[in-house]
């Protein structure tokens, strides 16, 4: 499978994913989360976006210009958005007071963070190995997918089992 196809399937599933969350979201009281799971549910709908955008992006470039090129500049985009995304996060789970804090143990974090710097690893490694360059890039993705998915579960099994 081409890396365009299997980045169009992780779109197909993100935007599903995206659509679950919206009906989550509905049944939950009056549509909001405490502050403890905020910034897991805030991180799981940024985290479907961004493999959206990401997945989608690629094909459209590749019809303007030459398939190295396109890897090269999506990458550069992956990167240079990955950082003040993960700052962004970690500036938002910092916020919370320390009763909130206390509420959520780190081993909900620590996956979750995990997986979003092993996306981050994976597409600053694309900008440095050409020759994986996609494949790299598709992980990366791929990889931000799962860090959404956990967010999910981390939220949904704290609060419901």
């Amino acid at each position: 499978m081409d890396p365009l196809t299997q980045l169009g399937l992780l779109a197909t599933i993100a935007a599903t994913y995206s659509g679950f969350i919206a009906v989550f979201l509905a049944f939950t009281k009056e549509g909001r989360f405490e502050l403890a799971d905020g910034h897991f549910v805030q991180a799981m709908v940024l985290g479907t976006i961004g493999v959206i955008v990401m997945s989608l992006t690629p094909p459209v470039l590749s019809m303007m210009m030459a398939m190295p090129d396109m890897w090269q500049v999506v990458t550069v985009f992956a990167v240079v958005g990955g950082g003040p995304s993960v700052i962004y996060q970690a500036w938002q789970q910092s916020r919370l007071s320390k009763e909130e804090s206390a509420k959520i143990p780190m081993g909900w974090h620590a996956p979750g963070w995990g997986l979003g710097f092993l996306a981050l690893a994976a597409f600053i490694a694309a900008m440095f190995y050409p020759n994986i360059r996609p494949g790299l890039y598709v992980a990366g993705v791929t990889l931000m997918l799962a860090t959404s998915i956990w967010c999910f579960i981390a939220v949904v099994f704290r609060r419901f089992f």
